[in-house]
C-alpha cells in the first residue's frame, strides 16, 4: 500500500509541475508574473535547495556539491520563491541528464558589493550528456527539448521560466556545454543588501518549544468539495489534535458558521473551488454575518490556486491566511499556529 500511496504521490507532483509550468509560461507571455521581494537568506535558499535534493543525488550515485563560501553578504532583497524556482530547475535539470557516478556541483559567489547592491554569480554545473550546438542556441526557448532526452519527463519549458525569472530580477543567465561533457548555467545577478532579522527570543520552556505548538481540542470548520481531499486533509489534522467538522460546499460552510456560537469554530480551512458557492463567495458571506464575532472568525485559504495573484484574491476575499495543495504539513501547521496564535 505504501509503495501505491508513493507512486501516486510522485505521478499528482509530476501532474501538478506540469500544470504549473504551462501556467506560469501563460502569466509569463501576459506580462502577469511579478517579483514579491522580501529580506532573504540566499545561502540559507541554498541551503535549503541542497537539502532537498541530497537523498536523490545519493541515490542515483552522484557526487552533489553546494558551495556558498564566497558569499560575505548573504541577506538581500530578493524573491525567494522565484528564486528557489530557478534553483529547483536548474538542478532538477542536472540531475535527470547526469548519469551515475557523476557530479552536480552548484556554487554561489559574491562578485561585488556596493551600499545599494550585492552582485552575485550563480553556477550549476554537472558532468551529464551535455547539448548539441544546435540545441544550445535554443535552450531557453518555450517548448525546446533535445532530442537525446527523449524519456526523460519534462515539458520544455523549465529553461524559458529560468530565463524569464532571472531577467525580471535584472539578472543574465547563459550556459556552457558541450555535447557529451556537461552543462554549467551561469546567472548573474544583483540584489539590495538587507537587514539581518532579529534573533526569536529564546523560549522559557525548551522542551516545549521543540514539540511545538498544542492543538489539541482546537475545533476547525473544513470545507472541501473533493471526498478524498477531505479525508486527507481530515486525517492530518485529527493527527495534530484538532477536532474536525466538515461542509462540502460553501453554502453550507456558511450556514454552519451562522449557527454556530462565537468560539466554537476556532477557524475555517476554506477550499476556492467548489460547487453551489465558492471560497471566495463563502468568505465574503461569513464577513458579512451580523454577529461580530462570526463574521472576524479566521479563514484560511485551502487551494491549489498557489500563484501570488490566486494569493492576493484570497486576502482580497477578506480570507487571513493560504495553504497550497498539495499540502506540505509543516507549513500547514506554521499557518495554523500563526494564526491562532
Amino acid at each position: 500500500m505504501a509503495d501505491y500511496l508513493g507512486k501516486i504521490e510522485a505521478s499528482s507532483q509530476h501532474l501538478l509541475a506540469l500544470i504549473n509550468d504551462v501556467l506560469e509560461m501563460s502569466r509569463i507571455e501576459n506580462g502577469k508574473m511579478e517579483l514579491d521581494p522580501v529580506p532573504s537568506n540566499i545561502v540559507k535558499a541554498l541551503d535549503e535547495v541542497r537539502d532537498m535534493f541530497s537523498t536523490q543525488m545519493e541515490t542515483k550515485g552522484l557526487r552533489y556539491t553546494v558551495d556558498t563560501s564566497g558569499v560575505e553578504h548573504p541577506m538581500v532583497l530578493c524573491d525567494t520563491n522565484r528564486l528557489n524556482r530557478v534553483l529547483l530547475n536548474l538542478i532538477s535539470n542536472a540531475f535527470k541528464f547526469t548519469p551515475e557516478g557523476g557530479s552536480v556541483t552548484v556554487t554561489l559567489e559574491e562578485t561585488g558589493a556596493a551600499e545599494d547592491s550585492v552582485s552575485y554569480r550563480l553556477t550549476v554545473r554537472d558532468t551529464g550528456m551535455g547539448m548539441s550546438p544546435e540545441f544550445a542556441a535554443t535552450v531557453f526557448d518555450a517548448y525546446s527539448r533535445e532530442k537525446t532526452a527523449a524519456g526523460i519527463q519534462g515539458t520544455g519549458l523549465g529553461m524559458a521560466i529560468t530565463k524569464s525569472i532571472v531577467e525580471l530580477m535584472g539578472g543574465t543567465i547563459r550556459v556552457e556545454t558541450e555535447q557529451g561533457a556537461g552543462s554549467a548555467f551561469l546567472i548573474d545577478v544583483a540584489f539590495p543588501p538587507a537587514e539581518l532579522p532579529e534573533e526569536p527570543a529564546a523560549a522559557e520552556d525548551g522542551a516545549e518549544a521543540a514539540e511545538g505548538p498544542d492543538f489539541s481540542g482546537l475545533r476547525l470548520l473544513l470545507a472541501e468539495d473533493n471526498e478524498i481531499n477531505r479525508e486527507i486533509a481530515t486525517l492530518i489534522l485529527e493527527e495534530a489534535g484538532f477536532v474536525l467538522d466538515t461542509a462540502e460546499n460553501g453554502k453550507e460552510a456558511v450556514d454552519k458558521v451562522a449557527a454556530s456560537r462565537p468560539g466554537d469554530y476556532q477557524a475555517v480551512l476554506m477550499d476556492v473551488q467548489m460547487p453551489v458557492m465558492d471560497g471566495y463567495e463563502a468568505t465574503k458571506a461569513i464577513r458579512a454575518l451580523d454577529d461580530a464575532a462570526l463574521a472576524g472568525i479566521p479563514i484560511i485559504a485551502m487551494t491549489a490556486n498557489a500563484f501570488a495573484e490566486d494569493i492576493q484574491a484570497a486576502r482580497d476575499a477578506g480570507m487571513d491566511g493560504h495553504i497550497a495543495k498539495p499540502i506540505d504539513v509543516g507549513k500547514m501547521m506554521q499557518t495554523l499556529a500563526e494564526i491562532l496564535k
